[in-house]
């Protein structure tokens, strides 16, 4: 995707450096024309590969619903696939510290991601596609630092200037239920609500449209924690009629990671 901002291994490394440089500020770097400013955005978020699997693979009560055996594919059995694109939604307040240094309290929502997947339950015959579908919306807030490397170092100033940011909060993810089709039957699990830790760093070019307004391109990787399903009981139905077949079975939780890469246009006005 568009990861290659920062190789995924170096992601925590470069995440805890820039949130070094706006949590342990000197009170010496204090800019006198302290400044207050709100910014807006939207974007694009496009989902990494993920997979569903149990909270508890060898939970009896409630039932495991994929359990810890392989699947028709030879890996672990689960829903294997991607939350897909959703667009953004962004809303900062923030403080100017100076001119290299802001830092924002950082509001996201992104309405419109769909896992599509497939699971690899190991009964079904490889031939068919065990399709799994499902929405899901995720809110986050979060801190964020955003650094000037040019004025930082004193280095001459370009008229679109580098930013780098970095910030961390939490992350609150709904799905709804999941529907898995297999070759005569469909399942419906429960869906789910799930409030895990966040946090985001990106890179990007600022640009001064005014002495007030900048506008901001900017990419971001977020990692937005876990999306879980609740512990309920799922619905068989037989595809042929909709007919119910069962829906007294109850299951525990299944969980997937949400990692997002964003870009993401603003407008930053000061005031």
């Amino acid at each position: 995707m568009l990861s290659f901002f920062f190789p995924k291994k170096f992601r925590i490394p470069v995440f805890v450096v820039l949130l070094s440089c706006f949590v342990c500020i000197p009170e010496v770097f204090a800019a006198a024309d302290k400044t207050i400013y709100i910014r807006a955005g939207t974007g694009i978020a496009l989902s990494e590969d993920t997979q569903f699997s149990d909270a508890d693979c060898q939970s009896n009560s409630p039932a495991a619903l994929f359990g810890c055996s392989m699947g028709n594919d030879g890996r672990a059995i689960g829903a294997y696939g991607d939350f897909g694109n959703s667009i953004v939604l962004d809303m900062s307040i923030g403080y100017f510290w100076n001119e290299w240094l802001r830092t924002e309290l950082s509001f996201t929502y992104r309405p419109g991601f769909e896992f599509e997947g497939k699971s690899n339950f190991s009964q079904i015959d490889t031939d068919f596609a065990q399709t799994v579908e499902a929405d899901l919306q995720s809110f986050s807030g979060m801190l964020v630092g955003v650094v000037k490397p040019l004025a930082l170092f004193s280095l001459e100033k370009w008229t679109i200037e580098p930013i780098l940011t970095a910030g961390l909060g939490f992350a609150h993810n709904s799905i709804d239920p999941m529907v898995y089709t297999f070759p005569s039957t469909t399942t419906t699990t429960p869906s789910g609500d799930h409030t895990d830790f966040a946090w985001t760093m990106g890179a990007g070019f600022a640009y001064a449209l005014t002495d007030n307004i900048d506008v901001e391109l900017l990419y971001r990787y977020s990692d937005l924690g876990e999306v879980r399903t609740d512990v309920d009981t799922i619905t068989i139905t037989r595809r042929s009629t909709n007919g119910i077949i069962n829906n007294s079975i109850i299951v525990d939780e299944t969980a997937a990671d949400l990692e997002v890469n964003e870009i993401l246009l603003s407008v930053v006005w000061y005031f």
